[in-house]
């Protein structure tokens, strides 16, 4: 292997992998040159990297890393050889402790205090040298090593994405106050998830900014969501409020046959009353005082500059385009006097954007958070022209785009159009930002899915401008990441769910298991030595059953295959795949139904009704610690809610579900008589 090859695999690039297939993929010179430009690795000339490679050699081998992710009260490293002696100076409630070094087996450990609790400790080590004295920083994570799981515990409920929720009550999308309505029936009923697509902060226009796994930020939610009566009452301003036009809004709600949702139109209608509502809210003497203006600025002094840096964001975004790339230099580069100086002229626009933040909190906070159910949802990615990217810049590799190598579910391979997390920067900085991801979207719910959780371990870069299968993957520190999650996970309570379907590399797994992270199985994938959906009792008891995902369709488009008939017709699929495609399904198809009709779960495989209990009496019946059934399937939906590959030839994310109360009631009564 040459120096360019070594240097790429010691920053975790991959100069080989394996398809789907199992064929082995060699990656081209050119590629790993492109991406550790990435890493501002440049070569002496075009065919010798060796000063580079000795360089990260060194900086590899080092004792001391930037983090130390550890379940042990113990830090042990084999110190370089002209150190001759140490210390460990570490802080703990206000109280410095001077820890010294011991020899084990040619090694150093420090001994951390027997009672010290999981949590983050920043570390001072000083280190005597045959030359001099080094002080060396590095940051502990002490992390109990697996997630929160409560013991013999099973969990059933529903997944659906709340923008989808046509109740008849809500102003042309699915608000908080639907999903409310959703929770209580199942609360009713006995079930205990609720699990809901993401809903962080989008631009909320076509066609880029609707998909809720392209997000302008995982630390903000989507005001979107606001319902507009709630929002009324505890402001206490119906009265004050004399607007034509907002009554408008809540008497003329959405039409029961309006099948496709309009962000772009929901969301003007919505912001034009909410900023009236924010005018007189903060004109007014405050009444109530949890929402008196002592609250909001404790809520913006909590949430410290990052609060009102996104609120700035927006408001200049609205003026100047909603890519910070093309925005002028010094707001661009975050320049602080130019920030402070906007802001300080348009306050009352910046504080409107924080407060529609300030209400989502709010509303989150007291119906959900402490209902034990709610289930949210962390994208892999973020919008590369959004806040979260903008505030990150020095974090970000915008020179590389995230996708998904060739492979059977998409021939020319996925590129998802966001930029990856620089893994030696993310750790430099003590993982900070990631550690904020994974505690803003614990905050208000008692489960956590992950999306791609592949993405801790490696993610597939695709330079731009690149088609996918011109990448490769690149590794990131896994155990620490992991690590990280499992702390939060106990420190707040939250069960983890990893989506590890696809091509997954045997080490993910084994650590899911090892950090009790519940698997996810797909009954349209799942599959015994036979090629038959397995018996019940043979699910692994760390997983999450369930019938497909939202890049799936629902039961009754698979068993139709329609979604087989649209990629043909977008021309997705050739003639030649498809009839490949259609022939796989009905062998598919023929197995589950024989198989449900030997289990004695299913009586007459010609309706679908029996057919849809008969598969969830099967996932009932599982060893799974969860089972979920998505709301579009147990309304017998045939529509798919997002079709992968596709931007504009398919209407991705704007399904709207018809959900009658009575009816739905009903449904998840007769689930619960399964499930229970």
């Amino acid at each position: 292997m040459n120096n360019l090859r070594k240097l790429a695999e010691l920053y975790g690039i991959e100069t080989s992998y394996d398809d789907i297939h199992g064929n082995h993929v060699h990656i081209e010179d050119e590629i790993l040159v492109n991406m550790l430009r990435s890493f501002g690795e440049y070569p002496q000339n075009s065919s010798d990297w060796e000063e580079n490679l000795h360089r990260k050699e060194e900086e590899v081998a080092f004792p001391i890393p930037p983090v130390i992710v550890s379940s042990n009260r113990k830090i042990t490293f084999i110190p370089q050889t002209n150190w001759l002696s140490g210390f460990l100076f570490f802080t703990r409630e206000d109280i410095l402790l001077e820890i010294p070094f011991r020899v084990e087996d040619q090694k150093w450990s420090f001994c951390l205090p027997t009672d010290l609790e999981w949590g983050y400790y920043p570390l001072k080590f000083e280190i005597r040298t045959t030359f001099n004295t080094l002080c060396l920083k590095s940051f502990f994570i002490f992390t109990p090593g697996f997630c929160y799981l409560p013991e013999g515990k099973n969990f059933w409920g529903l997944n659906l994405a709340v923008y989808s929720l046509n109740t008849g009550r809500n102003q042309e999308i699915g608000d908080l106050q639907d999903l409310r309505l959703v929770r209580d029936l199942l609360l009713k009923n006995g079930a205990n998830f609720l699990g809901i697509l993401p809903i962080h902060l989008l631009e909320n226009r076509m066609p880029y900014g609707i998909s809720p796994y392209y997000p302008m930020d995982r630390l903000e939610w989507n005001p979107i969501y606001l319902p507009l009566e709630w929002v009324a009452q505890i402001l206490e301003i119906n009265q004050e409020l004399n607007s034509s036009e907002y009554c408008s809004l809540l008497n003329d709600q959405s039409p029961l046959n309006m099948s496709q949702l309009d962000y772009e139109s929901a969301w003007k209608r919505k912001d034009k009353i909410l900023r009236s509502f924010f005018q007189i809210w903060r004109k007014r003497k405050d009444h109530s005082p949890d929402l008196n203006k002592k609250s909001f600025f404790n809520f913006l002094t909590n949430g410290g500059k990052r609060i009102v840096h996104s609120a700035f964001f927006q408001a200049y975004a609205l003026r100047q385009g909603r890519d910070f790339r093309s925005w002028p230099q010094d707001f661009q580069r975050k320049k602080e006097d130019a920030i402070t100086q906007f802001i300080d002229t348009n306050q009352e626009e910046v504080y409107y954007f924080a407060f529609l933040q300030w209400l989502m909190e709010l509303y989150l906070k007291t119906f959900f958070q402490s209902s034990d159910m709610l289930a949210f949802d962390l994208p892999v990615g973020t919008s590369p022209s959004g806040i979260e990217s903008w505030l990150n810049q020095d974090l970000f590799v915008f020179s590389q785009q995230v996708g998904a190598p060739p492979d059977d579910f998409s021939p020319a391979g996925q590129n998802w159009g966001f930029s990856p997390v620089n893994p030696w920067k993310d750790r430099d900085n003590h993982y900070a930002h990631f550690i904020s991801l994974i505690q803003t979207n614990m905050k208000f719910c008692s489960f956590l899915r992950i999306d791609h959780i592949m993405g801790l371990y490696r993610l597939f870069w695709i330079p731009e401008g690149c088609d996918p299968k011109y990448g490769t993957y690149v590794r990131s520190f896994f155990h620490d990441l992991l690590g990280i999650v499992a702390l939060e996970s106990h420190l707040q309570k939250v069960i983890v769910v990893g989506e590890d379907l696809g091509t997954v590399p045997p080490q993910v797994r084994e650590a899911m298991k090892t950090y009790k992270m519940l698997s996810t199985r797909v009954l349209y994938f799942e599959s015994d030595q036979n090629g038959f959906i397995p018996m019940p009792k043979h699910y692994p008891r760390e997983t999450m059953v369930t019938i497909g995902t939202h890049d799936m369709p629902p039961l009754k488009a698979f068993l139709e295959g329609k979604d087989i008939d649209l990629r043909e017709r977008l021309r997705l699929f050739t003639p030649e795949e498809a009839t490949v495609q259609y022939q796989i399904r009905r062998q598919r198809i023929a197995g589950i139904r024989n198989k449900l009709i030997e289990w004695g779960y299913l009586s007459d495989p010609n309706r679908f009704e029996d057919f849809l209990e008969a598969v969830l009496l099967y996932l009932s019946k599982t060893s799974s610690t969860l089972k979920i059934v998505n709301l579009d399937d147990l309304m017998e939906s045939d529509i798919q809610i997002n079709l992968p590959g596709t931007i504009t030839e398919y209407p991705n994310w704007r399904h709207r579900l018809l959900v009658h109360q009575d009816e739905l009631e009903k449904k998840i009564r007769k689930m619960a008589s399964i499930f229970k």
